[in-house]
């Protein structure tokens, strides 16, 4: 039984921490291209789900259909935001950049709660109902679709980042701004554009996990909150280290429900990371400290 409940919890866990790790990844490229602490992630993950639950309830449309709708909408909020918000506070001190974040993230928080109460939304597309069952695994087709969302948005991000000119030009704003700037990439058009994608990447999460989770305002604070955990755990500013933290994170938090651990699974998770940095403050795929 406990070798059940365990198997359960590890592929349980790996599917969700594929989403967990494409929240981090989005945190992770404005951190380390834009150089900007992006706790408005979780609350971009927020009206994605949102967005996605309105097409549903509205127009009874699968989140899957409207994703590269939603995704547009995120890229050119992201976008603008960067360019119009953010690029004012980046050369203020790093506190009042967090503070500025914070209080953008309770800002669209409550807007958010203005306009769809703190009532919990359930979105149950049809096609996804109904589950597959493997010997002892029952996976849902939710489950799976989540998943799948998550691997194609990382797996497109790393052909962009590896592959193409502006993956390129955005490598090397990230690793030396101002050489960057001395060959003649124009850094706050490519900082924009780090934002962009990284709320391209929330709004995947936000339309993957839409049905999973009833949707609520408070899910906000919360997924931003999972956003640093993971990207810390897998070292800031490290695309590798949000793929390994999250599938590390969905496997603590999957297999400690499995078991029944639920209540305590959260604090599972703090302690991984507080086991890490004991013996590697940076995380896992973190530079070395100076």
């Amino acid at each position: 039984m406990f070798l059940t409940l365990l198997q359960i919890g590890i592929v349980s866990g790996l599917l969700s921490g594929l989403v967990y790790a494409l929240m981090s990844t989005g945190f992770n490229l404005s951190l380390g291209i834009a150089r900007v602490v992006n706790l408005q992630h979780g609350a971009a993950i927020l009206w994605s789900m949102y967005a996605a639950y309105f097409a549903w309830h509205t127009w009874g449309l699968n989140p899957l259909y409207v994703t590269p709708v939603i995704c547009g909408l995120a890229f050119v909020i992201g976008y603008v935001a960067q360019r119009l918000l953010i690029d004012r506070i980046l050369n203020v001190p790093e506190d009042s950049q967090i503070l500025f974040s914070i209080g953008l993230l309770i800002s669209l928080q409550y807007f958010a709660q203005f306009i769809f109460s703190t009532d919990a939304h359930s979105l149950q597309a049809r096609e996804l109902q109904g589950a597959i069952i493997l010997g002892d695994l029952f996976l849902q087709y939710k489950q799976i679709a989540a998943a799948g969302v998550a691997l194609v948005g990382l797996l497109g991000l790393h052909l962009l980042l590896r592959y193409t000119d502006l993956g390129r030009d955005l490598k090397a704003c990230s690793q030396n701004a101002i050489g960057a700037a001395a060959c003649g990439l124009d850094n706050r058009r490519l900082y924009a554009v780090a934002m962009g994608i990284s709320w391209v990447c929330a709004a995947l999460a936000g339309i993957a996990l839409s049905n999973l989770v009833p949707i609520v305002p408070d899910l906000a604070f919360q997924y931003a909150i999972m956003a640093v955990v993971v990207s810390v755990l897998g070292g800031l500013g490290s695309v590798v280290g949000s793929l390994i933290g999250g599938l590390l994170v969905g496997v603590v938090l999957g297999v400690a429900q499995a078991l029944g651990y639920g209540q305590v699974a959260q604090a599972l998770v703090y302690t991984c990371v507080f086991v890490t940095f004991l013996f590697k403050p940076t995380g896992i795929f973190g530079a070395k400290l100076a």
